[in-house]
């Protein structure tokens, strides 16, 4: 639906959105939506989703204001608020009305700390081998069944000329899972991603990997972390910090049970 806003068009934007989609919505072609998305940073295909910030954005480059399809929330009540957007949009739902879904996790971390490596072993596939250079090049969604439950992961890119589809990609999750290397430690991308989590209100769980490696300083990288507000709930504080090795395959199982202990509580 669209109304003439001081001379834009208001437009309803959901939370997701196709770029075939939203290329009906403007009334413009896929492919010029597409080139629209380059210019600002962003690759993605006519049918991958994109999220509503990014989507109002582009909008406005083609005159139309969106609005979002539920209740927009003020700057002091969204600092206020602990919930995700989603959380929010069913809050006020009865119970009986809702039904149980899979938790989306978003594998968000510095690049070459392991994130997609870690994917490729929960999942047995080999991801990274085909990716320019191993570094992810695109937001992909795949979906595991652990213990008769399933579990949806984002993995999204490590390279930091996508840091907008990183931040994208916290936005649209349940759980985000910080991959930090227990070599390596935290990183500006560390940072970013654990920035764009708080900010979207979403639980951190940190899978420390690498743990096989020789000057792998697990207890120095947690003191790092908890510089920055994930202090292990070992230590006292309320972040998971999971030891694994993707490589080695080692702790996987402890992740993924972590992931849906996570996912109860929230």
């Amino acid at each position: 639906m669209e109304n003439e806003v001081e001379g834009m068009k208001e437009v309803t934007i959901p939370e997701i959105i196709t770029v075939r989609e939203l290329a009906d919505l403007l009334e413009v072609s896929p492919i010029q939506l597409i080139k629209t998305l380059m210019s600002n940073g962003i690759l993605a295909s006519i049918n991958q989703p994109i999220d509503y910030d990014t989507a109002a954005i582009i909008a406005s480059e083609y005159n139309f204001e969106a609005k979002p399809p539920y209740p927009e929330v003020s700057a002091e009540e969204e600092e206020e608020s602990e919930l995700s957007p989603w959380q929010r949009l069913v809050a006020d739902e009865e119970e009986k009305n809702l039904c149980g879904r899979p938790p989306v996790v978003t594998v968000l971390g510095h690049v070459d700390h392991g994130k997609t490596s870690l994917l490729d072993a929960i999942r047995h596939a080999d991801v990274v081998a085909s990716e320019s250079g191993g570094i992810t090049q695109h937001i992909g969604a795949y979906m595991i069944k652990h213990n008769d439950r399933r579990i949806t992961f984002l993995d999204t890119p490590g390279h930091e000329a996508f840091t907008a589809m990183r931040a994208r990609g916290a936005h649209t999750t349940d759980i985000a899972v910080l991959v930090v290397a227990a070599d390596d430690g935290v990183k500006p991308q560390t940072i970013e991603a654990i920035n764009n989590a708080q900010a979207a209100h979403v639980p951190i769980l940190v899978a420390l990997n690498k743990i096989d490696k020789a000057n792998a300083r697990p207890e120095y990288v947690m003191k790092e972390l908890a510089d920055y507000g994930l202090m292990a709930d070992e230590w006292g504080g309320n972040t998971m910090i999971i030891p694994v090795s993707a490589k080695k395959k080692i702790g996987l199982e402890d992740l993924l049970e972590a992931i849906l202990l996570l996912a109860d509580s929230i």
